[in-house]
């Protein structure tokens, strides 16, 4: 984690958004390498 914090550091500049991380057994499709789900805020 200290490697990713470091990264987010110099995109960020301390004004870090919100992540999570998860650790999950398997993804929802046994053949996916990666799963992904996000949510936007999109200004009117």
């Amino acid at each position: 984690m200290k490697k990713y914090n470091d990264v987010r550091k110099k995109f960020y500049n301390n004004d870090f958004p919100t992540a999570t991380w998860t650790q999950v057994e398997r993804l929802y499709m046994p053949d996916s390498k990666l799963e992904v789900e996000l949510v936007a805020h999109l200004p009117k």
